[in-house]
């Protein structure tokens, strides 16, 4: 039977990085939950040396640069539904719209 993960309560302070080409964004308050994971000798090979050409200070840095850049790579769905004609709203009541 697999042993439970132990969750670890950490700040924020705690888990700082800069890398040198990094834009700024606005500070939010993230309480970080870490947890145990099993991957392969090749696969921890791999995340060494992203972390190492990419100046990053955890696997977590790792694992989140190279989501961001598999985002970028993603084919947009811009056009996608050519023959779907022009949006038209419907003119019932919306609670959520906001006032044009």
């Amino acid at each position: 039977m697999p042993k439970a993960a132990r969750v670890i309560q950490i700040t924020d302070r705690q888990h700082q990085h800069t890398p040198a080409n990094a834009v700024p964004r606005k500070k939010v308050q993230v309480t970080i939950l870490r947890t145990t994971i099993q991957i392969t000798l090749l696969t921890k090979t791999t995340l060494d040396q992203v972390k190492e050409m990419e100046h990053l200070d955890t696997y977590d840095d790792a694992i989140n640069f190279l989501f961001r850049e598999r985002r970028k790579s993603l084919p947009s769905t811009f056009g996608c539904m050519p023959d779907s004609g022009q949006f038209e709203r419907e003119e019932e009541d919306d609670p959520y719209r906001l006032p044009s």
